[in-house]
């Protein structure tokens, strides 16, 4: 578990919700500097009013993890979170027991007296139960007023096995842990904000586990969208370093052989790159080169991109109405004078 930040408020996202409605859940992102799409805002809200895990899918850079990362800062919530992955076992997810703790007890107890049955049955205890990630949300959720989230990444990749373990629990909010009792929440109310996150590419998640959540798909940002997210995510990125960056992310998405198009999150380390090396001015070949490490994922790629570093130098640097206008508004700056 990830704690809250120790003297600072948490907020509970049902109460803000429902006193405040969307607007007040858009403005406690925005002030972490995420900008929510309203599609998935409206879906969210509807998530959290009914308790239930909110499963959302999208692509690649979409801002899917950025999104549950901003809403636990936002409201100021312990985390609790679970990389999706091959070979998750029982006990990273749910439980397991502390066998070696527990057959010491035992031969203590035995040694000071306890009949045997007595003692092998009093092991199974709370001390010596240790909680996976995903179960210890919901028991954290039973023992506390503060509301954690649960953030489980790439669930696709999880196998039918580890779905199963899961379906118990955002069913019902608890889990049976065999000898020794129910763990979890079963008040809707005061269960864990779910948030699962997908890429779809996988593993299909099953029905029964798709109808246990509110689903949303995240497209990927419009490149409007680009803009409002690269000036909020680097306030102290200049028009002119804003306006290149989502040029060049626009303009790569048009050349067919790059397979891997740098997403917003490439963008937003590449105009964190240009601050600290305070690059401004006219963007040249010589500089997208030395830059190109931060957007190219993949060897062909890179290739791709080099061949294209003049033709790009050209782009970025000409008149783009849209563009060149939705920075003008987000800034409130006159049109720099680009070279055709």
């Amino acid at each position: 578990m990830i704690p809250a930040k120790a003297g600072k408020p948490s907020l509970n996202p049902r109460e803000l919700v429902v006193a405040g409605g969307a607007g007040r859940l858009a403005g406690c992102l925005a002030g972490t500097g995420y900008m929510i799409q309203h599609g998935i805002l409206r879906d969210m809200v509807q998530a959290i009013k009914a308790g239930a895990p909110h499963l959302i899918e999208g692509q690649r850079g979409s801002g899917k993890t950025a999104l549950a990362e901003a809403l636990a800062e936002g409201c100021n919530l312990p985390v609790f979170y679970l990389q999706g992955m091959k070979g998750l076992q029982l006990e990273e997810v749910l439980y397991t027991w502390d066998k070696d703790s527990q057959a010491a007890y035992v031969r203590q107890a035995v040694e000071s007296g306890m009949p045997l049955a007595e003692a092998r049955a009093s092991q199974w205890s709370e001390e010596y139960l240790v909680l996976g990630e995903a179960l210890a949300a919901f028991d954290y959720a039973a023992k506390h007023k503060e509301v954690p989230i649960l953030i489980i990444d790439e669930i696709d990749k999880l196998t039918d096995s580890i779905e199963d373990m899961l379906l118990q629990l955002f069913g019902r909010g608890i889990a049976h842990v065999p000898r020794f009792g129910n763990v979890g929440v079963s008040d809707r109310s005061r269960w864990p904000i779910v948030v699962l996150l997908s890429n779809n590419i996988r593993h299909d998640l099953s029905a029964p586990l798709r109808s246990r959540c509110v689903y949303s798909f995240m497209d990927l940002p419009t490149a409007q969208e680009r803009v409002v997210i690269l000036k909020t995510r680097v306030p102290e990125a200049s028009a002119t370093q804003v306006r290149y960056v989502a040029k060049l992310l626009f303009w790569i998405e048009s050349i067919p052989g790059v397979v891997d198009k740098p997403a917003l999150r490439e963008g937003i380390v590449l105009l964190e790159a240009w601050v600290r090396d305070q690059v401004s001015g006219r963007i040249t070949e010589d500089v997208l080169l030395e830059y190109l490490c931060l957007i190219a994922k993949r060897e062909n790629d890179r290739r791709y991109l080099t061949d294209a570093a003049a033709r790009l130098e050209k782009d970025i640097n000409s008149v783009d109405g849209a563009i060149d206008r939705w920075v003008d508004q987000e800034f409130g700056t006159a049109r720099l004078e680009l070279v055709a």
